[in-house]
């Protein structure tokens, strides 16, 4: 009796084992998924056959009006036949999105479409397919902007996150955000990619600029016209954009913004000298207000 109660206990504590077995493993299965899933949606390749079509992948930044949150964005629109899209925040939280598919059935020409999560939704328009807009971005009941580009296949689309803040000042602060949308390849002969837009946010309201100077670089880089860039020297993170003019929150300001995650961190191209952060100089339009503040990219 001793025996057989001996193997029914063995018997039972070796289901136990491969159930316990098979639950880690489908588990893990799960989180590979969803991390693969993050990882081949951030680093998907754009279709080549879609880069003259609205399909295909977008890419841009968010950044809250109310507080200083602010992240980059990843759209799948049927780049693989798929429709998804990932948010990832500067303090690295994510948020992975579905296509809402009444939107899609509900959809003019199937130009407009509402990706959205158990955290939150946006609107991608694509309507005009130069110019994507979207809109309506919710996280965490949290309203935030946004801008997105079509990234293409021979050069995708880089952006780069940062916040402001006047010394000594933190009311006036609020979130820089640069894209480069690939369309000004290799600029300067060193692989990086022109700036195109500026997206920043401050005390609940959006500024957009999309003009951007080229600045006597030729003392640290041998360039007297230099084109500001992100991933230069094909670095990741590698932003050089010195000596640009910028207006928003009625008043014009002067700003730097040059930062080498490899080595040499924070370098004013410009003047040729390390710094410990980005520097910008605001003025307000009738001349009375004056503010020195710094930009910590991400």
């Amino acid at each position: 009796m001793k025996t057989l109660n001996y193997i029914i206990i063995c018997m039972l504590l070796a289901i136990i084992t491969m159930s316990c077995s098979q639950e880690n493993e489908v588990t893990g299965e799960k989180s590979s998924l969803v991390f693969t899933g993050i990882s081949t949606l951030k680093d998907q390749v754009p279709n080549s056959l879609l880069d003259e079509s609205m399909e295909g992948i977008y890419h841009g930044v968010v950044a809250s009006g109310s507080t200083l949150s602010r992240g980059k964005i990843w759209v799948n629109v049927a780049n693989n036949s798929n429709y998804n899209a990932l948010i990832e925040l500067a303090d690295g939280i994510f948020f992975e999105f579905s296509l809402n598919p009444t939107s899609l059935s509900e959809a003019v020409n199937m130009t407009i479409f509402e990706f959205v999560s158990n955290e939150g939704h946006f609107t991608l328009d694509l309507s005009n397919t130069g110019e994507p807009e979207i809109a309506n971005i919710v996280l965490l009941n949290e309203s935030f902007f946004g801008r997105v580009v079509k990234s293409m296949s021979n050069n995708m689309a880089s952006s780069a996150t940062a916040t402001f803040s006047e010394n000594g000042n933190p009311s006036f602060s609020g979130t820089w955000n640069l894209i480069a949308d690939g369309s000004i390849l290799n600029p300067n002969g060193n692989n990086g990619d022109g700036i195109t837009s500026l997206l920043i946010t401050i005390n609940g309201d959006l500024f957009e600029d999309f003009t951007f100077d080229s600045f006597n670089a030729t003392a640290c880089l041998g360039n007297s016209d230099y084109f500001p860039t992100l991933y230069s020297y094909e670095v990741p993170d590698f932003t050089i954009c010195d000596y640009q003019t910028t207006s928003f929150a009625g008043g014009t300001a002067k700003w730097n913004l040059s930062y080498d995650q490899s080595g040499q961190g924070y370098v004013n191209f410009f003047l040729c000298e390390n710094t410990t952060a980005g520097t910008f100089t605001w003025t307000s339009s009738d001349g009375t207000i004056y503010k020195e503040g710094e930009i910590l990219i991400d």
